[in-house]
Formats: structure tokens, C-alpha cells, sequence
């Protein structure tokens, strides 16, 4: 810090805010930003994307350490999505199932 100045400061501070980090995660960081922007119109109404869900963290020093509880969440809120895809092909299925029997049933009484 002894090297700047209070001005080379500020402008260090204006042009970090201005454009992001002045560090080697700038790119990282610009591509998360980037990431966001392509998720966000596919994302389900009044949602957002968060930029540390496409932030990468190269060194497990980085990431916060999750306890076997958190884990367990993850795994059964992942398992969760799969059940409700299931249960949607299903119901599909069925419908389908139905329309078919139905237009069975009209070609054979007309």
C-alpha cells in the first residue's frame, strides 16, 4: 500500500468498481457475469440468477465446507426435481393413453 499514492488509490478504486476486480479472477468473474445473462431469460418467473452459482472456485480452500446435512439436502432436493420430471412424463403418457382410446372409440362408432 505504500506504493500508491491516495490518488492512484481512488483511481484504482473508481476503475475496479467502474469494471470489476483488478486480480487474476477478473476473467472468472466476467464470465460468471456473462453466465448470468444467458441463464436469466430461462429461469422461472421472478427468479434471478446468483453470480456464485456460476462463479468457478478452482481451490477447495475457496469453498465454504458443508456439513453431511447439507449434503443430504443437495442430494434430496436433486432427487426431488427428478421425481416431479417423472411424474410429469407420466401423467403425459396417461393423457395421451387417453386421447388415443378416445379417438379409438369415435372411429369405431362412426
Amino acid at each position: 500500500m505504500d506504493r500508491f499514492s491516495e490518488e492512484s488509490m481512488i483511481l484504482l478504486v473508481a476503475y475496479q468498481n467502474l469494471y470489476g476486480p483488478i486480480t487474476p479472477n477478473r476473467l472468472d468473474i466476467t464470465l460468471a457475469r456473462l453466465g448470468m445473462d444467458v441463464v436469466a431469460p430461462h429461469m422461472k418467473r421472478g427468479r434471478r440468477p446468483a453470480l456464485k452459482d456460476h462463479l468457478m472456485v478452482w481451490s477447495r480452500g475457496a469453498r465454504p465446507r458443508r456439513t453431511g446435512r447439507e449434503l443430504l439436502e443437495v442430494v434430496k432436493g436433486i432427487q426431488a426435481a427428478y421425481d416431479q420430471a417423472d411424474e410429469r412424463q407420466q401423467s403425459q403418457r396417461g393423457e395421451r393413453a387417453r386421447l388415443a382410446r378416445r379417438a379409438l372409440r369415435t372411429r369405431r362408432e362412426g
